[in-house]
This record gives structure tokens, sequence and C-alpha cells, in this order.
């Protein structure tokens, strides 16, 4: 029988019982199930036979065919619910290279205006390449 602690009931380290799952073995789970919805998600067209799949990934193939809505809403629940995207480039700039690069960035703008407009023909029509 596991080792417990008398006063939480929680199991002692090292316990070598049955009780719990393998180390890593969440992990594990997930990021096979991912792989395999990615796999999946990457295939072409319905697969012929369920059954010669993984359960795994025929259970996905089920999902897939007899309810898309489920199949999309399984997709979107692993997707990351919010992107954090970070941009360090100008951190260490100081305020009057920060003006510089703007006012280049604004000349570039209006240059570029100008050269489209110039481009107009004698209709006022602008260039298909805007």
């Amino acid at each position: 029988m596991a080792e417990q602690d008398p006063k939480t009931g929680r199991f002692l380290p090292g316990n070598s019982g049955n009780g719990g799952r393998h180390k890593g073995a969440r992990n594990k789970l997930h990021a096979d199930f991912i792989q395999a919805l990615l796999d999946h998600f990457h295939m072409r067209g319905p697969a012929e036979n369920a059954a010669s799949l993984p359960r795994g990934q025929a259970a996905i193939e089920i999902v897939f065919r007899e309810t898309p809505r489920d199949y999309l809403k399984l997709i979107a629940s692993v997707l990351p619910k919010e992107y954090t995207i970070e941009d360090n480039r100008y951190d260490d700039v100081g305020d009057e290279e920060l003006r510089e690069i703007i006012d280049d960035f604004r000349r570039k703008a209006s240059e570029r205006e100008r050269s489209q407009s110039a481009g107009e023909g004698a209709s006022g029509a602008k260039s298909a390449l805007n």
C-alpha cells in the first residue's frame, strides 16, 4: 500500500504505489493530441477508413464527419486566446531620433503620393499598381 502523510492524506514523495499518472503523462497526452489534431487538419479530404486510424485520430475524424461545428470549436479551443506581439526595436531610441525617423517616413510617404499622382493619365485615373 502507498505511504500517505497522516495529517494531509497526500501521498509521500517517492511513492511507488499504483496511484497517480506517470510524470509528464499529461504533457505527453496534450502534445500527442495537438499533433493528431494538426495532422488531421492538414489531411486532404476525409480519411477513407477511420477504423484504421489510432483511437485519438479516429475520434477526431468522427467529430469532423458528424459535427463539423464541434470540430471547428475543438480547433478554436486549442488556439491561444490572446497573442502578444512585442516590438522592442525602438526602446533604446531617444526622442530626437524618433522624430527624425517619423519625419523621414512622412517625407517618403509624401514622395510616393507625388509620384503616384504624377503617374495618373490624362483621364485622371490612378495607376493599376497602387
